[in-house]
């Protein structure tokens, strides 16, 4: 009977832990307030995607991230930049880009921001006949 009593309970310690680790490699979306997925096909700096809007219910961070990236040029190195919408000038929240279209991912991230409309805008390629594709481009807020 004891020896029963352990092997159930070291199955529930591998079941709770399988549970936590599924938990946890869903964190990053599994918190975010909202998200889409899209793609990028010959864009050039300038480039401004679709808006999107952060009601902040959350507190999660917002990030925008490029997969499969490909460029005209090896040159070419992307940035993105994120834009809170609103009357008169966009209010500009910085601009990131952590690798480059040679590592095929790019990866804005720009923590907590306050509620409102945003879109990102593809920045600082380096000259204006660079052009970027990606097969995905995942937004989270």
């Amino acid at each position: 009977m004891a020896f029963l009593s352990r092997r159930l309970l070291s199955r529930g310690v591998v079941t709770a832990a399988a549970v936590c680790a599924l938990g946890a490699s869903g964190a990053t979306l599994a918190y975010a307030e909202g998200q889409f997925t899209t793609r990028l096909e010959n864009v050039g700096a300038g480039f401004e995607s679709r808006t999107w809007k952060d009601a902040n219910s959350d507190h999660w961070r917002t990030a925008v991230e490029l997969s499969g990236c490909s460029a005209n040029s090896r040159a070419a190195v992307p940035s993105l930049g994120l834009y809170r919408e609103r009357t008169g000038p966009d209010t500009h929240y910085g601009t990131k880009g952590y690798g480059g279209c040679n590592s095929r991912k790019v990866r804005g991230d720009w923590g907590d921001v306050r509620s409102g409309k945003y879109h990102f805008t593809v920045k600082n390629m380096g000259a204006d006949f660079y052009r970027i594709s990606a097969r995905k481009v995942q937004v989270y807020w």
